[in-house]
């Protein structure tokens, strides 16, 4: 089988990414429906499809469904410093679902897990069936999916550009390689995610200890070597909340979704669907474009 490469869309993430950037143009329909978050959306979408250097064979994207997930019912306070989504997304949210519809793009999702999980799981599918995953996100929480082969690599939208990140890539921003981001947050925490991580650890010295360790349980079961006191303390006090935090971070990868490699092939889209709904956004520059980007 020829490898393909499948471009992974994190739904909210980049609806959110999107609403942020643009809501200073006010961008609106003549009938007052913001479209800002629409515009940047898809904008990222045709910009991914029409860069020579991807050349993306299929596409998919995926989205949460409300914030019950399973990571909730092991720790309520997941997430809970995270502002309500804001109404003027919300209905631009519904707008990009019946345009990835309108373009025959695959949604996936699965109550009681994130999209996070979702990606997980479909990215570690296309690997096994030799392909290749660019996940377009909005965080870094994906770096945990990256592999050494480069079978799965992460795109971060960044001042107007696509920043991708490998195996190295991720090493030179956090100094620390992908195979220990779970650890890492489990260490320090993610204040994004609400995730506790040990109270007075940081990013240099859990940096420090991943790297004289390697991993979570290498730190514990060494933890008497540790020779400064109080961190020797803080490491052997926490490990309770460390390990609740490594659960939290840690992106599940055997979610039951059916997934269809065979469904998420690029294909010239029905032009009437996509016209119709180009209109009622009224972007007549993607409209006059549509044959170009596909």
């Amino acid at each position: 089988m020829t490898q393909k490469t499948l471009i992974l869309i994190d739904g909210h993430a980049l609806a959110f990414r999107s609403y942020y950037a643009l809501e200073r143009t006010g961008m609106k329909t003549t009938y007052n429906q913001p479209t800002f978050a629409v515009f940047g959306f898809f904008k990222a979408i045709f910009d991914l499809l029409k860069n020579p250097q991807i050349k993306p064979d299929c596409i998919a994207v995926t989205f949460d469904v409300g914030r019950e997930t399973f990571r909730l019912q092991e720790y309520a306070e997941y997430k809970a410093n995270r502002e309500s989504m804001p109404d003027a997304l919300r209905s631009q949210i519904q707008l990009i679902i019946e345009g990835l519809q309108a373009f025959s793009i695959p949604i996936y999702t699965k109550a009681g897990y994130e999209a996070d999980d979702v990606i997980g799981t479909i990215a570690k599918e296309a690997k096994e069936l030799g392909h290749k995953t660019l996940i377009l996100t909005g965080d870094q929480d994906s770096f945990q999916l990256i592999d050494r082969a480069g079978y799965i690599k992460v795109l971060i939208p960044s001042k107007g550009e696509l920043k991708e990140y490998d195996w190295n890539a991720v090493y030179e921003k956090l100094q620390v390689y992908p195979f220990q981001i779970v650890d890492y947050k489990a260490l320090r925490g993610d204040t994004s995610d609400n995730i506790p991580g040990i109270r007075g650890i940081g990013e240099k010295t859990a940096v420090k200890l991943l790297d004289r360790f390697e991993n979570l349980e290498q730190i514990f079961a060494h933890s008497e070597e540790i020779k400064e006191n109080a961190l020797r303390k803080k490491i052997q006090e926490g490990e309770e909340i460390a390990r609740l935090s490594q659960f939290l971070a840690r992106i599940k990868t055997d979610v039951e979704i059916g997934f269809d490699f065979e469904k998420t092939k690029l294909e010239m889209p029905d032009i009437e669907q996509v016209g119709a709904f180009f209109q009622k956004v009224q972007f007549f520059n993607f409209l006059r474009n549509i044959k170009e980007i596909f």
